[in-house]
């Protein structure tokens, strides 16, 4: 199950958002303290959902939960759909700002058991801008584990819809162009694991996983397939790739094919998937597609090379050494979370609470409440080494990214990454290490390794 707890989804072409219920941005509870213990240490209770990810529960009558940054890009009408559980029923309203602008009542049915889950909507009129999106509860005994806005006139199709049944029948659950774990697939509809055909448009592919997070076997499909159960995949789906057809997905995933990142890590854990590393390398698109065929090799490889010596060949997951790397300092998501640990984590090993706090507000995360969220989602892992690679100057000059663009070599990589450590006689087996590396993955991308490769 993904444990992926994204603030927004923004989903351009369905023009709607979606809002995880842990992520609220404001709140008010009548109880002290976390019940369930999960993700967020206030007083709004939280735990696991058996659809993966958070839910928020015990909610009692009076509570409120807000989420900022509702974008609304026309005036019209929209449809409010929240995912909901409760043993006897309840009855939850919604509003914008504060219940300036009050939608009513939303009434939730009696589901037979606080994670038995349905989805129920309101349809309602909001003119354009930007609004806080308020939660109320009305009545207690209910269990919230999502809320979408979507604009009414949204068409149902898309590139690729996935069927409860065989022949295309039962709920469906549309999609375009992107990668989709479980918790991005439920707000469209997905059941997991209840799929049974599926209609992929002309020019297209879908790549459909039996586990989430793009892991476990994988099966293509082009054009339509009225019943999945002749490939093992009947009831069996739990994330899906759309791309167009023949794997041609550019970006990162046209310089390094799967067989490429397979031969260059021979022995990596299950856990860093290439499908994640593509997906994450979308969140930054200058990554390794930047300059000419060369310079992106060159980029791509050192990434590899700085990130097989980080992790043993993506070996290791977590550090060895498990430190609290709390720095003491204030940052703006606070000091360091009750009871969590910043040690690194991923292929770059994010470490210390201000890193977690800056990775997770660049890329929409709340890793400093739940670093572990590092650990135990393969595209948030890829995501924050990104980051770094990307964004950060660590101990060197400026990002890794921009020295192998601008030319200053390999060397000036490691300085990023490790600085003085490392660097200026710090320990030049490491460094050599990291050289060698990076000459053995240049070797297999076809590439010339270039000038200034130590520090």
């Amino acid at each position: 199950m993904t444990t992926l707890s994204i603030s927004a989804i923004a989903c351009a072409q369905l023009n709607a958002q979606v809002f995880q219920a842990e992520d609220y941005s404001n709140y008010y509870d009548t109880t002290p303290g976390n019940q369930g213990g999960a993700y967020r240490n206030d007083n709004v209770d939280i735990e696991g959902s058996t659809e993966g990810g958070y839910n928020v529960g015990w909610i009692d009558t009076g509570e409120w939960l807000v989420y900022s940054n509702l974008v609304i890009p026309s005036t019209g009408q929209y449809k409010i759909r929240m995912r909901v559980a409760s043993e006897s029923g309840a009855i939850a309203s919604t509003d914008l700002n504060g219940g300036s602008i009050p939608f009513g009542n939303v009434d939730i049915p009696a589901t037979g058991g606080w994670q038995n889950w349905v989805t129920v909507e309101q349809s309602v009129q909001i003119n354009a801008g930007t609004y806080n999106l308020g939660v109320f509860a009305q009545t207690g005994g209910w269990n919230f584990n999502w809320i979408e806005v979507v604009s009414a006139g949204t068409p149902t199709g898309g590139l690729v819809t996935l069927y409860e049944h065989c022949a295309y029948n039962g709920w469906a659950a549309s999609m375009d162009v992107g990668q989709f774990t479980l918790g991005s697939l439920i707000p469209r509809g997905f059941v997991n694991d209840r799929a049974s055909s599926i209609r992929v448009s002309a020019g297209y592919e879908a790549v459909l996983y039996l586990d989430d997070n793009f892991t476990g076997a994988a099966i293509v499909v082009q054009g339509e397939d009225a019943c999945l159960d002749n490939e093992g995949f009947n009831d069996n789906v739990s994330s899906i790739i759309v791309r167009p057809a023949g794997g041609n997905t550019g970006g990162f995933a046209s310089i390094i094919s799967e067989s490429q990142f397979n031969q260059i890590f021979p022995n990596r854990n299950g856990f860093y998937t290439y499908a994640g590393l593509v997906a994450a390398a979308q969140t930054y698109p200058a990554f390794a597609g930047t300059g000419d065929l060369t310079t992106k090799k060159r980029e791509a490889a050192a990434a590899m090379a700085n990130f097989h010596h980080e992790t043993g060949g993506l070996y290791y997951i977590t550090e060895i050494a498990q430190g609290e790397y709390c720095s003491g300092t204030a940052t703006p998501c606070g000091v360091c979370a009750g009871g969590k640990r910043y040690f690194g984590r991923g292929p770059i090993q994010l470490s210390w609470n201000y890193n977690y706090c800056a990775a997770g507000q660049a890329l929409g995360l709340n890793l400093w409440a739940n670093p572990d969220q590092v650990a135990q989602n393969p595209t948030i892992a890829w995501q924050t080494a990104l980051w770094f690679w990307m964004t950060q100057p660590g101990a060197g000059y400026r990002p890794a990214h921009e020295s192998m663009v601008t030319g200053a070599g390999f060397g000036e990589t490691i300085r990023t990454i490790n600085g003085s450590l490392e660097c200026n006689g710090g320990n030049p087996g490491q460094v050599q290490s990291r050289i060698n590396e990076y000459n053995r993955i240049t070797g297999i991308l076809g590439v010339s390794p270039g000038n200034n490769l130590g520090c």
